[in-house]
Order: C-alpha cells, then sequence, then structure tokens
C-alpha cells in the first residue's frame, strides 16, 4: 500500500473547530432565515468556503463565498460561476452586509441562491433562479456522498466527494471539492495564493491536486475505481513560460512510488498560467490503464 500524506494544522484550526460541529440550524431557503436568534462571535474572523464542481462533459462549477464576521455585522462576498462551454456565467455575485448569524461561517441565502443545510450543518444543496425574477429553477448543485474528509495544511477543512448539477431536466453527476478555512482578523492574512486543479471522468473517478507554495509541497487526492488515497510526495510541473499550444502548455505530474502520472492541458489557447479560472483536460496512467479526465484549475486564496 503506497503511504498517505498528513499535514500540520497551524493556529487557524482553533477557529475552524467551531466550524466543523456546532448544533444544526436547521434549513435556509432563498429570501428565509435561519432558525435561531443572531450571536455576535466571540473572535472577528472571516471564513472563506469554496466549492468545485466538475464532470466529464465539461460543466464546471466554482463557488466562491467570502464571509467577515466583524462586531454585530458580517460582510458577504459571493462570487458563483458555472461553464457548460467555452466560457464562465455568472450565477451569484453578492456583496451584502447582514447581522451577524449564529454560526457566522454558514452560508447564507441571496434572492438568487437559496442554500439547504443538512443535519450535521453541511451544504446539502444550492439552488439557483434566473436574475428576472421569473421563478423558474435554472441550476442546483446537489452534494452527495464524501467519499474523503481531510485537514489542509493551515487547518481548513477540505472533502472530497460525488454530487450532480441539475440543469432543467438534465442531471450531470461529477466529483466536487469543497474547502472552507477561517483566520481572526487579528492574525496576519496568507501573503500567497494556491493553484487547485479538480477532474472527474465518466466512470465516477475524480481527482484533486494543490499545487505547492513556498513552505508546502504539492499534494493530490484521488478516488479511483472506489478508491480513495491521499499523497504527499507530488511532482508537478508547470509549462515553459511563454510557450503554449499543444504540449508546451501542459502541466505534468507524477506521484512518488506508484505508476500514476499524467498531464493536464488548457482547453483553450492562451497562457495557463495567468488566468484565475482554467477550463482543463487531462490524461492519467495508471500502470498501463489512461484514464481521460475533465476540469479546471482555480487559483483560492486564502482567508
Amino acid at each position: 500500500m503506497i503511504g498517505r500524506w498528513s499535514s500540520g494544522v497551524a493556529g487557524a484550526a482553533l477557529i475552524l473547530s467551531a466550524c466543523a460541529g456546532p448544533p444544526p440550524d436547521g434549513t435556509a431557503e432563498a429570501r428565509g432565515e435561519i432558525a435561531g436568534g443572531p450571536l455576535t462571535p466571540a473572535v472577528d474572523a472571516r471564513y472563506l468556503t469554496h466549492l468545485l464542481f466538475a464532470a466529464d462533459d465539461g460543466t464546471t462549477f466554482i463557488g466562491s463565498f467570502d464571509q467577515t464576521a466583524e462586531g454585530e455585522d458580517l460582510l458577504l462576498d459571493y462570487d458563483v460561476r458555472l461553464a457548460e462551454g467555452d466560457a464562465w456565467r455568472s450565477l451569484v455575485l453578492t456583496h451584502d452586509t447582514v447581522s451577524v448569524a449564529r454560526a457566522a461561517w454558514r452560508l447564507l441565502p441571496t434572492p438568487a441562491m437559496a442554500v439547504r443545510i443538512g443535519d450535521a450543518g453541511q451544504v446539502v444543496s444550492l439552488l439557483f433562479t434566473e436574475p428576472d425574477g421569473g421563478g423558474t429553477d435554472s441550476v442546483r448543485l446537489v452534494a452527495g456522498e464524501e467519499v474523503s474528509v481531510w485537514t489542509g495544511p493551515t487547518g481548513q477543512r477540505e472533502s472530497l466527494g460525488i454530487a450532480a448539477m441539475v440543469m432543467n431536466d438534465r442531471t450531470v453527476p461529477g466529483i466536487l471539492f469543497f474547502r472552507r478555512a477561517a483566520r481572526a482578523l487579528s492574525i496576519p492574512g496568507a501573503s500567497t495564493d494556491g493553484r487547485t486543479f479538480v477532474f472527474a471522468d465518466s466512470l465516477g473517478n475524480g481527482l484533486v491536486v494543490h499545487a505547492g507554495t513556498i513552505g508546502q509541497p504539492t499534494v493530490a487526492h484521488t478516488w479511483l475505481h472506489g478508491i480513495e488515497a491521499a499523497w504527499g510526495d507530488v511532482t508537478l510541473e508547470s509549462p515553459e513560460a511563454g510557450r503554449t499550444g499543444g504540449s508546451d502548455s501542459a502541466w505534468r505530474f507524477e506521484i512518488s512510488g506508484t505508476t500514476v502520472r499524467g498531464s493536464f492541458r488548457p482547453l483553450m489557447d492562451g497562457d495557463p498560467g495567468d488566468g484565475t479560472l482554467i477550463r482543463m483536460e487531462a490524461t492519467v496512467y495508471v500502470g498501463t490503464e489512461v484514464l481521460y479526465f475533465n476540469g479546471f484549475a482555480a487559483t483560492l486564496p486564502s482567508p
């Protein structure tokens, strides 16, 4: 059995532990309220949640939910996008200030987005409606079983799970990567952002790779043929600067001590290092088996 990766947990885990298992607050729907009265958190803090979905047909989704609790106010900065073809379209773009909720880290509904919460406080689904207010359900993200849950290098909670995008009468299965990080406002923020690659294929397999930053190695999480594994000894080589097109624009990766290796290539021309969201395809070799994935790379900030 190949060795698994485990990471240290920084001081941010003290705040994040408050995000992991509070009593359930019920369900929040669009223009609704979460049950339970407001309560000012003991520590002013920033909570950053990311949901990244990838499907084999190229459907990709990213939700960035930035919430900052200061005193009795909760500042919301939500940015949710979906891509079914060559371009991303916005589902939610919200900047607002509301009264701080009892669980300041929990996602709140907006006029264009309903949030359904499970008994353990997890996101069960997000429902998006057309901005014209016609009431027609346009997109629903449904989170299924988590196949792997771990703690990231700075204490953030991360997971990989099965999910689906429901668009009108069409259901697209895929892989969902979840991350929630937190930081007390009295603690300086991180100076570097990290790039994350998320891929899915037609067999239900999934792959997540976090590109390394200064002081943090590249790590990978795989869900292959129903087996979950996490890896720390990962080599990830970026494309040569200034060269684009074909193999010159591909990222190459290899997991040391295994037969798992492959490459990630942008679907559109351009420097693969210049955007925060890049649609990509991946070819992954597991021994003599070849797997073909679709997904994207996203630059994810830290709180």
